[in-house]
């Protein structure tokens, strides 16, 4: 699903963000990506998304090279990558309703197709009976699912998210890492960059830990979530 080959990334007069990166992410699979800030986690789950270049290597998304990707085609290969940052980035001004739909909006997809999409998603977030509320009236963690189900819409095969609880207490923590796991439990990839051992020792789930731009391990859950609670 996600292959990088001897992948770099760097920025003029500056030593690389993220130097020699192989992994292989299978379909369906959950992966953390942790490491000390900023050991390049973001940058990383960028070039996924083409919201960055790699400056050297291979990068397959579905099978395809993204390295060489023509800008006109990045927006395809977005419709299948949900991603999810820390900072919510919802739109104050509109319902939670119109926040999910607007990515269905932009691509033209028919209202009435359109709203049945954004009314599953709300369900499967547990916010159906929050869809005429405003972003500013829900709390934390609901403005997270909305995120969530924005990020959905559109049925992705991958989702990305960036901290996604790093702004959240650890009750709504748990309740939007549980919600990531039925995610992931209906087929879709799912990556998550977090500082959050916790989480780690917890849902003992594939780990791979940045540092410095390289990866310095990738480890199963049991092993992570072990070496994790030893400190």
């Amino acid at each position: 699903m996600i292959q990088m080959f001897h992948v770099y990334k760097a920025y003029p007069g500056d030593p690389p963000v993220l130097s020699d990166i192989n992994l292989h992410v299978q379909k369906g699979e959950f992966v953390f990506l942790t490491g000390p800030s900023g050991a390049g986690k973001t940058t990383l789950m960028k070039l996924i998304f083409c919201g960055e270049k790699a400056t050297k290597g291979q990068i397959l998304v579905g099978g395809r090279n993204i390295a060489r990707i023509r800008e006109s085609a990045i927006p395809y290969l977005r419709r299948n990558i949900g991603v999810v940052f820390q900072d919510f980035k919802l739109l104050p001004h509109r319902t939670v309703e119109d926040n999910v739909a607007f990515a269905l909006d932009v691509l033209g997809v028919p209202r009435a197709v359109a709203r049945e999409r954004v009314q599953r998603m709300l369900k499967l977030v547990g916010l159906q009976h929050k869809a005429s509320s405003m972003p500013l009236k829900l709390s934390g963690g609901e403005q997270q699912r909305v995120v969530i189900a924005r990020a959905l819409v559109n049925d992705p095969t991958i989702l990305l998210a960036d901290e996604p609880t790093g702004n959240l207490d650890p009750a709504l923590t748990l309740e939007i890492m549980d919600l990531l796991m039925d995610v992931n439990a209906r087929g879709t990839t799912v990556m998550v960059a977090t500082h959050d051992h916790s989480l780690i020792t917890r849902y003992q789930k594939r780990t791979l830990r940045l540092e410095n731009g390289f990866i310095v391990s990738d480890e199963d859950g049991v092993k992570a979530a072990r070496r994790m609670a030893a400190g």
